[in-house]
Formats: C-alpha cells, sequence, structure tokens
C-alpha cells in the first residue's frame, strides 16, 4: 500500500513540474565506499576503474589497471561517496584541467551513470561539492 501511495504522490509531482529524485542506486562491484569511480568502459566493467578519494585538477597522470590514461577515456561513473554532515557529497567532472570548462556529469553520492554517450571521454579534472 505505501509503494502504491508513493507511486501516486511522485506522478502527480512530476506532473505538477516538480522534479522528483532517484533513489540511490547500489554500487557498482568493484568501487569502493567512500570513491569516486571512473570506468573505461560502460556499463562499469570493474577490470578497468580508477578509485579517486579526493579532488584531481588532472587526469595527466591517472591511470586505468591496463595503463590507459584516464584522461579523456572515462565511459561510465559511479559516486559510491560518504553521506555525512559537512562532507561534499556531489562529483563535479569538467572536461578541462583545474575543474574549470565544461561540466560534463554531476553525481550525487549514491549514483551514477553506466553510460552517457555526450559525457564519454571527455573528463580532465574532478571535484567533490556540494552541489551542481
Amino acid at each position: 500500500m505505501n509503494r502504491i501511495l508513493a507511486l501516486g504522490i511522485a506522478t502527480v509531482m512530476a506532473g505538477a513540474g516538480v522534479a522528483v529524485a532517484s533513489p540511490a542506486q547500489a554500487a557498482p562491484a568493484g568501487c569502493r565506499p567512500g570513491y569516486f569511480c571512473i570506468y573505461k568502459h560502460i556499463n562499469y566493467n570493474p577490470n578497468y576503474v580508477y578509485y579517486a578519494s579526493g579532488r584531481d585538477r588532472s587526469w595527466t597522470n591517472d591511470e586505468f589497471q591496463d595503463q590507459t590514461p584516464v584522461l579523456e577515456n572515462d565511459s561510465s561513473w559511479f559516486n559510491n561517496g560518504i553521506v555525512a554532515p559537512g562532507i561534499p557529497t556531489y562529483v563535479q567532472v569538467h572536461d578541462r584541467e583545474d575543474h574549470v570548462g565544461a561540466m560534463t556529469i554531476c553525481l550525487r553520492a549514491g549514483t551514477g551513470f553506466p553510460r552517457k554517450p555526450a559525457s564519454s571521454d571527455r573528463g580532465r579534472s574532478h571535484r567533490w561539492t556540494y552541489g551542481c
């Protein structure tokens, strides 16, 4: 009954133009708690993942397990960050170094994109923030 009521409320809110947040997703295999995970291939291939616990002003020296540079080789992303007071829970990916240029992805903790063609292979830096 509660599930039906929640679905009905969400439907009414969506129809009224109110954005309804999607629920947190389960972290993909291999994405450690507290990390932002960047994948070389779509659909979170755990054989090609880069883990980031803090901000990174340049992906120039970052590599996947096969020594492929992370720089402009990002195809899926998951934010497995920690949600706690005073800790930034969003990750912004930018198409230029030093967190400038266009933001290609912005993820709140517990969310990811197994694929997003418009953003693939464009990342050059990322940072943890309090919002998008």
